[in-house]
């Protein structure tokens, strides 16, 4: 009989250590990390994208301010959530308007954030010093070039840079455009009053469409006082294309006067 309870005991210890074993496992495969962007494999917590609309030339202060911007958000980071700094500019040799990436990393987690058994903190202090902030001290130092463009699709822009996300289902999702929102390009120009909320609606991928809906917009606006009065349009669509898709104003900042 006794033999018979310890037999059960057993097992049940067991079953019970091979479980916690299992849990433990599936905990680590679901906390690792990618090594190309810091990012849990599963997903990135939460997301913020940064789009710096360089197809006008920024002037120092206002370089100055979105560098600011980018190291506050960098520093506020929490382990898991993505940080991607994306400029449209015009491509070397006028070769036509690109999306560039600056840098786009989670924050790993500096050494006092992890699980000392499953995790080295020194290891992690390194990586997250080397891998996350290095590279947006040079995104940051990037910014001082010049720039100036043909064109303006900020609409497709802002469409690639949320379809480059990978953030779990749950997770929050920040866009902050800097940018005059001038939109022009073949077929719609906030400079002859041809753009139009549907015209926006038509650069933008249908599978971005329900992030957008879902995220929280920030719009720093660069003035254009010599364009005022089309500013203030081009100002009034976006508005109508954030309403239509997320039933909400995005924020707007004016840090540097009203153009519009």
């Amino acid at each position: 009989m006794l033999r018979s309870v310890l037999g059960v005991l057993l097992i049940a210890c067991t079953a019970a250590l091979a479980g916690g074993g299992f849990y433990a496992a599936a905990s680590l495969k679901a906390e690792m990390i990618d090594p190309a962007t810091l990012c849990p494999r599963n997903g990135a917590t939460s997301a913020t994208l940064i789009l710096i609309d360089r197809t006008d030339p920024l002037t120092p202060v206002e370089q100055a301010f979105a560098k600011d911007l980018i190291a506050a958000h960098r520093d506020a980071a929490a382990r898991g959530e993505r940080i991607a700094v994306k400029v449209l500019r015009e491509r070397e040799r006028g070769l036509g308007v690109a999306l560039e990436t600056l840098v786009d990393l989670c924050n790993p987690g500096a050494g006092a954030e992890v699980n000392p058994f499953f995790e080295n903190p020194k290891r992690i202090a390194v990586r997250y010093e080397s891998a996350f902030l290095q590279p947006v001290e040079d995104a940051l130092a990037a910014l001082g070039h010049e720039g100036t463009a043909t064109a303006s699709p900020i609409a497709e822009a802002l469409a690639l840079g949320v379809q480059s996300l990978d953030v779990q289902p749950e997770g929050l999702l920040k866009v902050i455009l800097i940018s005059d929102m001038m939109e022009y390009g073949p077929g719609a120009s906030a400079y002859n009053g041809t753009l139009t909320p549907a015209a926006l609606t038509e650069r933008l991928l249908p599978e971005v469409r329900p992030a957008l809906s879902a995220a929280r917009t920030k719009v720093v606006l660069l003035p254009r006082p010599r364009f005022a009065k089309q500013q203030a349009s081009a100002l009034k669509v976006w508005r109508r294309l954030f309403l239509e898709l997320s039933g909400r104003d995005p924020d707007l900042m004016q840090p540097f006067g009203s153009g519009a």
